[in-house]
């Protein structure tokens, strides 16, 4: 087997990988969003697994104790804010980020790495646990059938700005940090995105009566944005990932890797698209 061909197998191979991976998780996902209770435990199971893929990578070598400590820690943050502080997120924030320090100063008694823990641990509780947590109060004030089309328009970018840079990538961007990425699949995945969006809501309002009202700007707008948030927010992971030389965050998903790698683009759309609804949706 030439180079070549050994190439093409491992991507068809990755390519059948992340489609059974998906065709497993994605129904549980969905049934998760029928009730505000179960998006809850789904936003705080997925929270978890994140951030200890996050914790494992980055300082797990200086210490296993806090890698535990910590992914528990960053875990309550959407289950308190579910529960009890839907009112006041930011306060909760600064409480649950005090306690993350408090514990890092009285564990870590080694000034070569104290930084290095403060930045996995601010970076696994704003860029995963608060950022994912706004799928709550996109349920609570636009319903499940938005905060749904929220998650799905990650996955519909994805699948197309795949298919389209596998199929015609020739143009890269050119980014240090994910070299991969090609100009093709950006286009590719904004068109697929926008005409998702259209057959989402038409399928939305026949059959479970969601009376979504996106006007054409808006979702060009939405699918926009997507391209843009979900490109950067994996080239963010990517470049994380390039620091610790790893490859994957974890192997949680054949063909996709670890839970982070599979939100990644997510954890950026999610807020900015319940800000641009606040603004623009009536």
């Amino acid at each position: 087997m030439t180079p070549q061909e050994g190439s093409q197998s491992n991507l068809k191979r990755e390519t059948i990988q992340r489609f059974i991976s998906a065709f497993i998780v994605a129904p549980f996902v969905v049934f998760c969003f029928v009730s505000y209770n179960s998006l809850v435990g789904l936003v705080a199971a997925i929270v978890m697994i994140s951030a200890g893929e996050l914790f494992f990578t980055t300082i797990k070598k200086y210490n296993t104790w806090l890698s535990f400590t910590y992914t528990a820690v960053v875990t309550t943050y959407p289950i308190l804010y579910g529960i009890a502080f839907r009112e006041h997120p930011l306060e909760l924030l600064s409480i649950v980020y005090i306690v993350g320090i408090v514990i890092a100063l009285s564990r870590v008694r080694n000034r070569d790495v104290i930084t290095e823990i403060y930045f996995a641990y601010s970076t696994a509780l704003i860029y995963i646990a608060f950022l994912l947590s706004f799928f709550i109060p996109l349920y609570d004030k636009f319903g499940p059938a938005v905060a749904l089309l929220t998650l799905t328009i990650a996955w519909a970018y994805d699948s197309f700005a795949y298919a389209f840079g596998m199929v015609f990538g020739k143009h890269k961007f050119g980014s240090y940090y994910s070299p991969n990425k090609s100009w093709e699949g950006f286009f590719g995945g904004i068109f697929g995105t926008f005409m998702y969006i259209v057959l989402y809501q038409l399928i939305a309002n026949a059959f479970f009566h969601s009376n979504m009202r996106l006007s054409f700007t808006l979702k060009v707008m939405i699918a926009i944005l997507t391209g843009l948030l979900d490109t950067f927010g994996d080239i963010f992971e990517s470049s994380i990932k390039r620091h610790y030389n790893v490859k994957h965050m974890g192997n949680l998903m054949p063909g996709h890797g670890g839970m982070l790698d599979r939100i990644d683009g997510l954890l950026f759309i999610t807020p900015v698209v319940y800000i641009f609804l606040n603004m623009l949706y009536k």
